[in-house]
């Protein structure tokens, strides 16, 4: 579980490793550190492994400097792939879905694992989130029996329930309760406009943000020392369609996709916004919707004020600025302070 100390976590992307190596990783700023991403095999259910000297340097790294490391499987879609979809067929067969549960096992005491992270992003059917369930129980039950003595913690969406169509599907709380250590809320991706899109407090009725996704899961019975709050290393860019009008929810003529921070130009002399607990940055027709030190700050400070969440987790390590770690140091001192 998440402890009197609770979490500060970070995802390393291997598919990051030739820009940012493992060994760059600052280990003193987390207590969890996740390796993203394995596949999943779904014609056997096993984990496809294809990097074990990587794997073994991510280990080096993170043990050495007393942490613990996690396996994450799966991850988000690509333009060229959906880790979703292999995870969806092994869930859905108990045969496959056995195999999965000890390969992951296996896998986690070859390299000295210290946990498994199930990013599912996301179930498609309420059959899925069934099978989500019966998967969870399974994977702790297997874990006691082997007396592997692995965290198991899973990457949901930011509520508890997903919309799809006309309907919305249902997380099941009660397995998680039950048989995870904790859940990474993915409390980022809300809006499709020039709005902050990791915000705390949304400026719209219709809009998601923070504080309504830790709410969600809380109304659906997890415990606040099992939620972990997601902060995003990267922002979002727009087109404006006039400079001069350059405020959240200004109106735009294109969405330009996904930003690292360090590719923010003067992220660091962004405009905070106190309303969402968020940051933009506005010059001449771009504009940059992200988290940065001053909103991370007021974001971290607020949860553990309202005793909210049991930590924090952030995505991805190798966005930020890679010589001062500037965002990781900020929310660790924020979590500490």
């Amino acid at each position: 579980m998440a402890g009197s100390n609770g979490i500060k976590g970070g995802y390393w992307l291997s598919k990051q490793a030739n820009i940012f190596p493992p060994e760059r990783i600052p280990t003193s700023y987390f207590s969890h550190l996740f390796y993203a991403f394995v596949g999943v095999n779904a014609t056997n259910g096993k984990l496809i492994i294809s990097k074990s000297q990587e794997i073994k340097n991510f280990m080096t790294k993170v043990h050495g400097g007393h942490k613990k490391a996690i396996l994450s499987i799966g991850g988000p879609r690509s333009t060229t792939e959906n880790p979703s979809t292999a995870i969806s067929v092994v869930a859905s067969d108990p045969t496959k879905r056995a195999a999965f549960i000890n390969s992951t096992i296996d896998e986690a005491q070859r390299y000295g694992f210290d946990g498994l992270d199930l990013a599912w992003e996301f179930p498609e059917t309420q059959v899925d989130m069934d099978h989500m369930a019966t998967l969870f129980e399974e994977w702790r039950s297997r874990v006691d029996d082997r007396q592997a003595e692995l965290l198991l913690t899973a990457s949901v969406y930011f509520a508890s329930e997903i919309p799809r169509g006309s309907q919305s599907i249902t997380y099941p709380a009660d397995s998680i309760n039950l048989n995870l250590d904790f859940v990474n809320l993915i409390l980022y991706d809300y809006t499709p406009t020039t709005g902050a899109h990791a915000q705390f407090h949304a400026n719209q009725a219709y809009t998601g943000s923070g504080d309504r996704g830790i709410t969600s899961w809380s109304n659906a019975g997890v415990p606040a020392n099992k939620l972990v709050m997601g902060i995003p290393f990267f922002g979002k860019k727009w087109t404006l369609l006039d400079e001069n009008d350059n405020g959240i929810g200004a109106p735009v003529v294109s969405y330009d996709g996904v930003v690292p921070y360090n590719q923010i130009p003067g992220a660091s002399n962004g405009t905070y916004d106190s309303s969402t607990i968020s940051q933009y940055l506005a010059y001449e027709t771009s504009w940059y919707g992200y988290d940065g030190k001053h909103s991370i700050t007021e974001k971290i400070h607020t949860a553990k004020r309202g005793n909210l969440v049991g930590g924090y987790f952030v995505y991805a390590l190798g966005d930020e600025d890679s010589q001062g770690h500037t965002l990781s140091k900020a929310a660790s001192d924020a979590w500490d302070n």
